[in-house]
């Protein structure tokens, strides 16, 4: 299941990123530019100076909520325990927990979902000029913000798990949001191709397929 999910990962991530290249950002710099600005500069930061736990946290539980109220069922919840050695400790609601609730807030980038739309919505009353460099870079900051923070929680459970599920999980995780993010980009990003980047993404990722195979059993 992971080398499934890793070429179609690596092959949506290209599509994507090559789609943006195509889009120019009112005339100036690619969109693809002002993305990977975004997401280089959170990493730094991420990596160097600070990870906002809480806020990361906070987003979770309230698309726990709203997934709740979607969704129905009851919510799985992951806490850190406040004595002992500091580890997390599952905890689930009262009743059985809805895996679907649970997960949710993992595959579906909230912060990025809702730049989007802000985007949409200021670009109606603002200058494109204006509106496009600055949502260019927090589209990149808050998928980069999802995938690192995605990634530190599921890490705190890789003692329960083997290393290739926690590589399923990070695999499919990346594949849902990439393909959440890219549903939602045409309303920030005028002119870019949801069909074309997805078609292109599947076919770098049927070549990767059949390189695989090639080299496995040919």
């Amino acid at each position: 299941m992971v080398a499934v999910v890793m070429p179609l990962a690596i092959g949506l991530f290209t599509g994507i990123r090559e789609q943006l290249a195509l889009v120019s950002a009112s005339g100036k710099a690619a969109f693809q530019q002002w993305v990977t600005w975004g997401f280089v500069s959170y990493v730094g930061f991420h990596t160097l100076l600070y990870r906002p736990v809480t806020l990361f946290r906070a987003s979770r539980r309230l698309f726990s909520t709203l997934a709740l109220w979607l969704f129905g069922g009851q919510v799985s919840s992951v806490d850190r325990s406040a004595g002992g050695n500091g580890r997390d400790t599952a905890r689930k609601a009262e009743g059985q927990g809805s895996t679907l609730v649970a997960f949710s807030p993992y595959v579906v980038p909230l912060s990025t979902v809702l730049v989007c739309v802000v985007g949409w919505l200021v670009g109606r009353w603002v200058e494109r000029r204006f509106v496009d460099g600055p949502v260019g870079v927090l589209i990149g900051t808050t998928i980069a913000f999802h995938w690192l923070m995605t990634a530190d929680e599921l890490q705190q459970q890789r003692q329960r798990w083997r290393v290739e599920t926690y590589l399923l999980a990070i695999g499919l995780v990346f594949v849902v949001t990439l393909l959440i993010g890219a549903a939602c980009l045409p309303l920030a990003v005028p002119g870019f191709s949801v069909g074309q980047a997805v078609a292109d993404g599947f076919s770098r990722a049927q070549h990767m397929y059949t390189s695989l195979i090639q080299r496995l059993f040919l």
